[in-house]
Formats: structure tokens, C-alpha cells, sequence
């Protein structure tokens, strides 16, 4: 249970040498600080520290049911703030977050009774991070809504409609590939996902592309879970209303400010290895429950030059989806997880989404009964180290099994913590693409791997 004081002042002291203070101006559910993240230190000479959500399903495993609750969440703050409407399931959906009890059924309302837009809205969530969130935003409505995320991929056959920055990422250069081309042609307004807000600069800039490129764009929203942005971006917001004759509201779950002190330390903590084991290795292929039209014939460059030609899922958002489209995806993933649920062979499971590949297997994992928990590989290098007051302990490292030759990362996985763990992966970069995670894995002595193919892998190509 949360405590009844709430403090409106933190500092963390990371690594010793990294002093980060925290206040907070608005936290209208009355979250704890602790409940929504912890402090790690980044490998990132831009910006030093992170933000690690316990609430997102990225870095740290949680209930699935968790970040899709955040997401309902965002979605009736957004209602409230932009268009005046109150959910009254709001109050019990927060305290469901903040105290991890009644999360299924309170998801299965939602699900059962989700809240209408009064007008047409088009959500865009933020690779890599807040593709799931973006997703499970969108997908509280049940009207006048559709979705589409950015990607750090490089497309082949299709032509980005959308390019901008994010000047502060090790991976800066997001991309929008949309089936119809028309999918900006519209005045909606346009809802910007991303987990975490600080400078704001990465919503200005997709909101100058879309507003240059789609001049009938004039109402834009920058939905996240923290906003840590100082007067100065704030006023920045405003000043580009001026310019650019345009609205922006900003919706956040918790509201404040930040400041930073110090460098962190850049030698990582030494952490015992841990002997590898024999695992059981299992495929199993989604192929019986993908319809052929939800798979999207295209290739991609991996950063190595090489290219990926097998399909990608539709079902993603990637290339935009309706959420008349969406209600239809929900009923097959119900379906899947029905099937991965009998294969079940453990007590306590972790199911893994990679890269930008999280909603899809985090609904899958909050279908597949209890004590199911889930997290995502990650590009973002986070300083591991043994010390106890320290978020990040232990992390894997390995080459994706979607873009051969890209770095990814798994964090907090404890020798025997799970009984099994499932891997899903979208669309894998040669037949051999998950190998490197595996060896990986074998130090968590976790006895069963099932790894979960989406669609047929197809062997990489030189560049």
C-alpha cells in the first residue's frame, strides 16, 4: 500500500558521484515517487541519467497488466484535461497501479467498456520506449481513434512520411512509415506518446514536421507518464503555439522538476558470474493465429548493411491501425495467449518483447494467466552495478534478433528468478538471429526457453 504523505521534494544520490533533485508541481492521483521509477545512470554522453519506469515494462519486469493500466490511465487524463470528461474508474484504475491488486479485472473493463473520443484523433507513440504505451493509449477508446508509432528502422520498399530527431537518444534518428499515405491528410488532432518528457525538444520537432508537412494539423497534445520540462522548454511550447498558430497541451501523470549535479561514475560494478546450464530450447510459430493480411511484405537494412526480409506485423502500429482494426487484433491475441498458456510450464514466467516490439507480446503475457511478468530488450546501454542502493544489477548483452549488428540489452534478470521464459520476436534477422540472447540467458540458469516466432524467419542478405 502507498503511504497517505506524499513528499513534493527527492534527491538521489546515484553512484555516489550524481546528485539528482526532484520536485514535484502537479501528481493528480497521488502517486509516491517510488512507485512510477527509480534513478539509474546512462552510457550516454548527452544525458547522464535515467529514469527507470517500474511501470512501463521495459527495463524491469512487471505485471503485464501494469503498463496497459498506465495507458488506460493516460488516455482518461487526456479526456479529462483536453476534453472535459471524467472517467470515474479513474481513481481505482491509479490505485490498481500503485498497489498491484485488482489489475485484471479492472483491466477487463475497460476492455469490456472503453471510453469515447468526441472527435477524430490520430496517436503517434515514441520508439522504442513508448511504442507499447502509445498503443495501449490509443487503445482505451472505442471511437474516432487511430494509431501509429515512429521506428528507429530503416525501411526499404516504403518511404517515410514523417523524419525528426531526438537529440538527447544514442539513437536519434525516428522515422513514420504509414500504408496510406493519407494518413496525416486530415485536420485531426495529433496525441504524442512517450514514456518520459525532460527538454521537450523531441515533441517540438515531430510537431514542426508534421505542422511543415501537414499545415491542417493545429491541435497537438504531448501525453506522458513523467514531465520533468523547466519553464524555459515550457515557455517554448508557447512560443511555438505563436508561430505556428497552433495548440499544445501537455498531459502527464506526474508533473515537475528536475536538476542535475555531478558526473556519474563510468567504471561499471563487477557482479559475480554465474555458471551457465543446460536449457531446454523450444520454437513455437504464431503462424496458425496471423492472418496473411496483418503481415507486412517488406525489408529492412540492419546496421551491419545486411538486410532482413522477413515480414513484419501490421498488428504493431508501425504502419498505422485503426482501432476498429485493433478490436479485431485483440480477439486473435486472446486466442494466442490461450495456446502459449497451455504450453506454460513453470509456476512464475517472463515473457520478453524486443526492441520496439512490446505491445503485441504484452498483451499476449497479461492473457497468460498468473504470475506472469513482463519486460523488453532495450538499445539503451544503463550502468550496472552491485551496489544494494543501486537500481540496475545485472544486464545481458547480445545481438538483436531483429537488426544484426545492433547491440541490445536485458536488464535484472536474477539466477533462478523465473521458472521459464518466453521470447517473442517480430520478425527475425536470419534463422540463428536469437542465438546470442540465449548463450546470454543461460547465465540466469532458468531451465525453459520458449522462443515465440510472430511471423517465418528469413536468412539475412549481404549489404
Amino acid at each position: 500500500m502507498t503511504s497517505s504523505v506524499l513528499s513534493t521534494r527527492e534527491t538521489y544520490h546515484v553512484l555516489d558521484d550524481l546528485t539528482i533533485e526532484v520536485e514535484v508541481y502537479q501528481n493528480p492521483y497521488q502517486f509516491q515517487l517510488d512507485e512510477l521509477f527509480q534513478m539509474a545512470t546512462r552510457i550516454n554522453k548527452k544525458r547522464s541519467f535515467l529514469f527507470v519506469s517500474k511501470v512501463l515494462g521495459k527495463h524491469l519486469a512487471v505485471n503485464p497488466h501494469i503498463p496497459l493500466l498506465v495507458g488506460s490511465l493516460l488516455a482518461m487524463r487526456y479526456r479529462e484535461v483536453v476534453h472535459g470528461i471524467v472517467d470515474p474508474r479513474a481513481a481505482a484504475v491509479a490505485k490498481a497501479i500503485q498497489t498491484n491488486e485488482q489489475t485484471e479485472q479492472l483491466l477487463d473493463s475497460i476492455r469490456i467498456q472503453p471510453i469515447g473520443l468526441p472527435k477524430p484523433t490520430t496517436f503517434i507513440g515514441f520508439a522504442e520506449t513508448a511504442t507499447a504505451l502509445g498503443h495501449a493509449v490509443f487503445s482505451t477508446f472505442e471511437n474516432n481513434a487511430k494509431y501509429i508509432h515512429t521506428t528507429r528502422e530503416q525501411i526499404n520498399e516504403r518511404t517515410s512520411i514523417i523524419d525528426f530527431e531526438e537529440e538527447h537518444s544514442h539513437a536519434t534518428s525516428h522515422r513514420v512509415y504509414a500504408r496510406d499515405l493519407q494518413f496525416f491528410q486530415d485536420d485531426s488532432e495529433v496525441v504524442l506518446i512517450d514514456d518520459e518528457i525532460t527538454t521537450g525538444k523531441t515533441a517540438i520537432n515531430i510537431i514542426k514536421t508534421i505542422s511543415a508537412t501537414y499545415p491542417s494539423k493545429k491541435v497537438f497534445t504531448v501525453v506522458s507518464i513523467l514531465d520533468w520540462r523547466t519553464e524555459e522548454y515550457r515557455q517554448r511550447y508557447r512560443q511555438l503555439e505563436q508561430e505556428l498558430a497552433i495548440t499544445i497541451h501537455a498531459v502527464t501523470l506526474l508533473d515537475g522538476g528536475v536538476s542535475v549535479t555531478g558526473q556519474p561514475v563510468l567504471e561499471e560494478g563487477t557482479v559475480e558470474p554465474i555458471p551457465d546450464c543446460k536449457q531446454e530450447l523450444a520454437y513455437t510459430s504464431m503462424k496458425a493465429f496471423i492472418d496473411a493480411e496483418l503481415l507486412e511484405r517488406v525489408t529492412s537494412t540492419n546496421v551491419n548493411g545486411s538486410s532482413n526480409a522477413s515480414p513484419y506485423l501490421t498488428a504493431t502500429g508501425r504502419f498505422g491501425h485503426t482501432i476498429e482494426e485493433d478490436k479485431v487484433l485483440s480477439h486473435q491475441l486472446q486466442e494466442a495467449a490461450s495456446h502459449l498458456r497451455g504450453q506454460r510450464r513453470g509456476a512464475k514466467t517472463l515473457v520478453i518483447g524486443t526492441g520496439e516490439f512490446m505491445y503485441v507480446p504484452m498483451q499476449i503475457a497479461s492473457h497468460m494467466g498468473a504470475a506472469v511478468y513482463f519486460q523488453a530488450t532495450t538499445r539503451s546501454p544503463i550502468y550496472q552495478s552491485d551496489n544494494d542502493a543501486y537500481t540496475i544489477h545485472n544486464k545481458f548483452v547480445f545481438d538483436s534478433p531483429e537488426n544484426e549488428g545492433l547491440i541490445n540489452y536485458l536488464y535484472n534478470i536474477k539466477a533462478h528468478q523465473y521458472d521459464e521464459i518466453f521470447i517473442f520476436v517480430e520478425r527475425m534477422s536470419t534463422v540463428n538471429g536469437v542465438d546470442t540472447l540465449i548463450k546470454e540467458l543461460r547465465k540466469t540458469q532458468i531451465p525453459y526457453i520458449t522462443i515465440v516466432m510472430m511471423t517465418e524467419p528469413a536468412e539475412s542478405k549481404g549489404g
